[in-house]
């Protein structure tokens, strides 16, 4: 029991570095994103000639938002739950739900991070449309952000399996303990 909770402790730890920097870069994205707007905006409608990569770059960045906020909100809980029905269950019967579904999410997480990694090679070989890179840049997101959701899905259930064993001796990550 104490080698799964120092498991844990150190891939808590780990998963707070990793969301802390993903949630600096997201935001990052979203700022950049905002600005290459306004200036194509500017741009085209000031000066009638607009940029010709300032879309893609713009398309590039929102993926890259997307794939680094998944693990964020899926490490604070935030996603979409049955709490009106897991609320009326008792402790462990939650407990043993929550193991069960975050075993499934892990499932899907592996193929989806699979099938991703693979889709991102293959970008590799294809440019960027009006960006002098190749799509890689933005398909790697993906595995990136699938890889780090996994990351924090085992921790999630990792911590459910202690709750089980020895209840009211873990408390999950909450928005409060991430805040920096």
């Amino acid at each position: 029991m104490h080698l799964l909770i120092r498991i844990t402790t150190a891939l808590s730890a780990l998963n707070s570095v990793i969301i802390s920097v993903f949630k600096y870069l997201a935001l990052s994205a979203v700022a950049m994103m905002t600005a290459i707007i306004l200036v194509q905006v500017f741009c085209r409608y000031v000066l009638n000639n607009s940029l010709p990569w300032s879309e893609e770059l713009a398309r590039y960045l929102m993926v890259w938002m997307t794939f680094l906020t998944l693990p964020v909100v899926s490490r604070l809980q935030q996603h979409a739950a049955l709490q009106i029905v897991l609320g009326h269950l008792s402790e462990r019967f939650r407990s043993l739900l929550h193991i069960i579904l975050y075993v499934l999410i892990g499932i899907v997480i592996y193929y989806a991070f699979d099938k991703s990694y693979d889709f991102a090679v293959k970008g590799t070989r294809s440019l960027a449309t009006a960006l002098p890179i190749t799509k890689a840049w933005s398909y790697t997101a993906m595995p990136v952000g699938f890889f780090v959701m996994g990351l924090v899905y085992l921790e999630l259930l990792l911590l459910q399996i202690i709750q089980l064993i020895r209840p009211s001796t873990v408390t999950p990550p909450t928005s409060t303990t991430l805040d920096n």
